[in-house]
């Protein structure tokens, strides 16, 4: 059943969720990396599993899939340079099943997902998978999957049916990057600040000279610089300058992220970056698309990249089906 919301957040009556197949829990393992690992415990999301979601956020993923650098996809695989291109609405929902377990899922918002190849449009089925948050109060991390029920290609670009595709990102709570932002701009004005003293040394020993009455000759208006001053002056505008240039590295470039969305909340998670408990973010373009290994159900190789988009109502905002 298609899911449809006017707005970005809102209830959702009972649904039945089409099955993501056995969609790994996603979780963090040393190092901070993502893993995803089997949770027998986790009750299942068949067709007939029935749902009530508390809230979700819709958001416009958007895969680019091929070759890329060091992956170990096949070498026979995406060797022409060929690209799949795949935009999918989703709903990023917070459910509770008819057993109160609380759980964390992606639903496409049309049974289907199409591109248009050589031969003219191409639409195979998908299914939704879960989500999930490496810190619900401070997350940086989102992790989530989606399955292909038959294969897809698109030259030598295929994903063979029943694949499911991780999908891993970087995203910013608007506390994380305010915080950021303020730490490159303190940063840039202590360059600046170190920068107007060395200048001011220059022109004090460039500027020109006045004449002396009493002497009956010219001479310099400013005494001049202590040369050990002056060499301590330029290490330390050359170390804030560094400094300047880590703190923008650690900022993110506002062009890279996507707009503001939202995402569910635990009715447990307490967040002061947090609007009707929904945890407002930023997700960063270029997040990692991989294959999940069948045997293991850990992420294999790399597969291409992914960005996302918030449906709301603005008309740049691609609100798909």
């Amino acid at each position: 059943m298609t899911i449809s919301h006017p707005m970005g957040v809102s209830a959702l009556s009972s649904i039945a969720l089409t099955n993501p197949g056995n969609n790994p829990k996603s979780s963090f393992g040393k190092g901070g990396r993502p893993s995803f690992e089997e949770s027998p415990n986790k009750e299942a999301i068949t067709p007939t599993t029935t749902v009530t979601s508390s809230s979700s956020s819709p958001w416009r993923v958007v895969m680019d899939l091929g070759r890329e650098p060091l992956s170990r996809m096949p070498f026979e695989w995406a060797r022409s340079g060929c690209r799949m291109p795949l935009a999918i609405p989703c709903d990023f929902a917070r459910t509770s099943t008819s057993s109160t377990t609380e759980q964390q899922v992606i639903q496409p918002r049309s049974e289907t997902v199409s591109f248009t190849g050589p031969d003219g449009a191409v639409v195979k089925p998908i299914q939704g998978g879960t989500w999930t948050l490496n810190d619900p109060q401070q997350p940086t991390e989102i992790n989530f999957s989606l399955t292909f029920p038959e294969t897809m290609a698109r030259r030598d670009v295929t994903i063979e049916g029943g694949s499911t595709l991780l999908l891993t990102g970087r995203v910013y709570t608007q506390d994380e990057f305010n915080q950021l932002n303020q730490a490159y701009l303190d940063a840039r004005e202590a360059t600046w600040q170190v920068g107007k003293e060395l200048n001011d040394m220059v022109q004090r020993q460039g500027a020109a000279k006045k004449w002396n009455e009493d002497t009956q000759s010219w001479e310099k208006r400013y005494r001049a610089e202590n040369p050990w001053q002056a060499a301590q002056k330029r290490v330390q505008y050359w170390q804030r300058k560094q400094e300047q240039d880590a703190k923008l590295q650690e900022r993110p470039d506002p062009n890279t992220l996507s707009d503001r969305g939202t995402l569910p909340l635990a009715t447990t998670v307490v967040s002061n970056d947090n609007e009707n408990n929904q945890q407002k973010i930023y997700m960063a373009q270029g997040g990692v698309v991989r294959l999940q290994d069948v045997k293991t159900g850990r992420p294999g190789p790399v597969m291409g990249t992914w960005s996302a988009q918030p449906i709301t109502n603005s008309p740049a905002s691609y609100r798909g089906n």
